[in-house]
This record gives C-alpha cells, structure tokens and sequence, in this order.
C-alpha cells in the first residue's frame, strides 16, 4: 500500500496534533519528559549486487524519544525505497530495507538552541527483487543488525524543534560499507 504525498502530511499532522492534545494528560517526574519526530531525508547504503557499488535514495520514517536531556531512550522506524536498471542481467533490481534502531540519546541545550548525540543498534529487513529475462524473483533477506553513531543540531520554539540529523550505521566493520542517514525532522515534545 503506497500512500500519496499528501496523506503523508495528513497522517503525520495527525500524528502532531494527537501528540499535542494527549501532552497534557502525560505526566512523567520532574525534568523528564518524550519528543515525538517524523523524519524525512537522503541516505546513501552500499550494495554488494550485482557489483559492490553506493546507492542514494529518500527514506522517511518516525523517531520517539523518552526521557531528560542527559539521557533518553530512542526508537526510530524508518523505511526506504529504491530500484536500479541496468543494460545486461539483472536489468532491474529493486530493494526495499525497513529498519528499527533501539539506542541513547544526549542532547546540550543553549536557549533556542541544541545539540544531540546518539547511538545504539539498528536492525534492517531487506527484501530484494530481482528481473533478469522478464522473470522476477525476490529474495527476503534475513535481519542483520548493526551499530550506528549520530550526531544533530536543531532550534526550539516552545515545544516545537526543527532538527538536522546526520547518522552512520556501520556495517562489516569497513567504513567504506557504513550507510549515511541525513535527515531533516520538526518534532514536537513535551
């Protein structure tokens, strides 16, 4: 089920408002508190088929935070989409990834203004589809996890943020395999 850009922003304005409302119901100790983000952005991941080889693509997804600003608990799920056509066999290749990361967070707030690292574990389900002589095959991957590292920067308004994200997930222990997430979120959090 694909959704058009325009339920996207529905779906993720109504999950804003929603977050919103129920703010005032949430109550956590003192100096705590969570942030909800839908995340959109530009990754680029390596792949090993049919040659080693970097891939960009767009990826969207929602991240959760709980917690205080020294430490919070993060969960992101995020999905993406790409295909890659090619003169000789395989002549399409398609690949979609979904991914949960389960890590800390540590952000630096100055008025307006904030800084935030994170890391933790990232897993990723693939499912490749492959068209060689008009016959399709997909091949579901099994779940490989992996650690990743990150770092953002962002501005406040009240508890509206507007955030800039860089993350690396690491992957084979070899840099040049590592995927790069840069994503741009407006969170809301209380």
């Amino acid at each position: 089920m694909k959704l058009s850009t325009l339920k996207w922003i529905v779906v993720l304005g109504a999950c804003i408002g929603a977050n919103s409302a129920l703010a005032a119901r949430f109550t956590l100790a003192q100096g705590t508190g969570y942030r909800i983000e839908p995340v959109y952005g530009i990754e680029t991941v390596y792949r090993d088929y049919p040659t080693a080889h970097l891939q960009t693509r767009s990826m969207y997804g929602l991240r959760l935070s709980l917690g205080v600003d020294l430490l919070s608990l993060e969960t992101e799920y995020s999905k993406a989409s790409d295909t890659e056509d090619y003169s000789t066999a395989p002549e399409k290749v398609k690949t979609d990834d979904e991914r949960l990361k389960l890590g800390l967070s540590s952000t630096y707030r100055v008025e307006w203004f904030h800084m935030t690292g994170r890391a933790g574990a990232q897993a990723t389900q693939t499912v490749r589809e492959t068209t060689s002589g008009g016959v399709m095959t997909t091949d579901k991957r099994p779940i490989q996890y992996n650690p990743y590292a990150g770092a953002s920067i962002g501005v406040n308004f009240g508890p509206v943020s507007i955030n800039l994200s860089s993350t690396v997930v690491f992957r084979d222990n070899d840099w040049d395999k590592s995927d790069v997430q840069n994503t741009i979120s407006a969170g809301v959090g209380f």
